[in-house]
């Protein structure tokens, strides 16, 4: 038979474990779930003619008269962000 001192015992180790269970699958729905959607989507299309090809159409005439696409606008991150401190390409450290 179980005591009842082992009986006290048991009984917070089991609920330590589920209580540990339970913050763990909390944790991992939270990081699954609170992800950004990115602002707009990547599309991939694969190319089926050979770079030959495309080498042919750009001839010089064309490339004079090509016009400039808009950029996609990213965010320049902190200069922090860039160069933490310390870093050797850090310029204000010299």
């Amino acid at each position: 038979m179980m005591s009842r001192q082992q009986r006290l015992i048991l009984l917070p180790v089991v609920g330590t474990i589920l209580l540990c269970l339970l913050v763990g699958v909390y944790l991992l729905a939270w990081k699954r779930f609170s992800k950004k959607k990115p602002s707009s989507t990547i599309i991939k299309h694969k190319v089926g003619k050979h770079p030959d090809d495309t080498l042919k159409y750009w001839t010089a005439d064309k490339m004079r008269n090509a016009k400039a696409t808009n950029m996609p606008n990213v965010d320049a991150l902190d200069q922090e962000k860039q160069h933490p401190r310390g870093s050797p390409s850090d310029p204000h450290q010299a």
